[in-house]
């Protein structure tokens, strides 16, 4: 008998823990190359196979995505950010003083294959740069000494979890919290306050807040809700969008950071308003650091009966939140 090869052997856990499904083939692409480095075209046929997807539709996935690649871009894959903030902190200098010390060009990979050094439109770390991302981990306040050990680290093919700490730190710089940031919230208590009310109190105290939307309609709150509550079908969603990628926007990194439980609160309440029972929150590419610690996060309001099934007590309010990673594509916001 035939023994299944290396690839056959990551398809087979990553189409395994994702159930084989057609909605999840951003993350099944981003773990798979995971463990490939790229996507190549037999990694393209075979996953459509198993999804019994069209190879087009899997290669234009791959293909739309600036983290997701079809070549190989070498074991450590280093993007400097290009955000003018960045820029003005001496990004281009260190930027040069990497490709020159491999004796690179931007975006070629190195003939040993070792690594590729490029740029990105930004990293979200626009209040602690020059930043860069190395195999999509952000690395903060860099200077031409820390380029310097950072290249010595490569040579040596030091794998990134032994790199000082420090590289890694990413600091919130809030500055004044005020009242929404500044004040103790116990885990639970906004849950507990919004079931207390009730469905419709909790639609009415959004009425009288006028609470709107960031976005540029400033759209009430209360009325995308009821309008989510009352539409038809069985089935809604709370979808949390933590892609920014405005150049020179952290907001999503500092709220994710230091204050996940009250967004993660604030879609429960959602969910219980409108009814939902499954919640999505899509997480920037950038902010991959951020993605275990929203996962243990995730794992505490479960224990804590935050998330899962009749929570806080409440029979038949049942609502979980998975987190979806992005893979570098500004309209994915949408």
């Amino acid at each position: 008998m035939n023994q299944p090869s290396a690839l056959q052997r990551v398809l087979s856990t990553v189409l395994s823990r994702h159930d084989y499904r057609k909605d999840r083939l951003l993350q099944i692409l981003r773990d798979v190359q995971d463990e490939t480095h790229y996507l190549s075209e037999d990694v393209v046929q075979a996953i459509a196979a198993a999804l019994a997807m069209s190879v087009a539709s899997v290669r234009s996935t791959r293909d739309f995505y600036a983290f997701l690649y079809a070549e190989n871009r070498g074991r450590y894959r280093v993007l400097f950010s290009d955000n003018i903030t960045d820029q003005m902190a001496g990004s281009q200098a260190l930027f040069r003083q990497m490709l020159d010390t491999f004796g690179l060009r931007p975006g070629v990979v190195s003939p040993d294959g070792l690594l590729s050094v490029d740029l990105t439109s930004c990293t979200g770390m626009c209040d602690q740069g020059p930043a860069m991302l190395v195999n999509e981990m952000a690395i903060t306040r860099l200077d031409a000494a820390r380029i310097g050990l950072i290249c010595q680290l490569i040579r040596q093919r030091q794998p990134l979890h032994t790199w000082p700490a420090a590289f890694f730190d990413v600091q919130d710089n809030v500055r004044r919290a005020n009242v929404l940031l500044g004040q103790t919230i116990l885990p639970g208590e906004a849950v507990r306050a919004a079931m207390a009310r009730g469905r419709e109190g909790m639609l009415t105290e959004l009425r009288k807040s006028n609470l709107r939307g960031r976005g540029g309609a400033g759209f009430i709150t209360a009325v995308k809700w009821q309008a989510c509550r009352d539409a038809s079908g069985e089935q809604r969603y709370i979808v949390c969008n933590a892609d920014e990628g405005e150049p020179g926007t952290f907001k999503d990194r500092v709220l994710l950071q230091s204050h996940a439980s009250r967004v993660l609160e604030g879609m429960v309440i959602a969910a219980y308003v409108v009814g939902a029972q499954s919640g999505l929150l899509y997480l920037r590419a950038e902010y991959r650091y951020l993605r275990a610690r929203l996962e243990a996060e995730l794992q505490t309001m479960r224990q804590q009966n935050l998330l899962g099934r009749c929570i806080a007590g409440i029979d038949g309010f049942d609502f979980d939140i998975e987190i979806h990673l992005g893979a570098g594509a500004y309209v994915c916001g949408e």
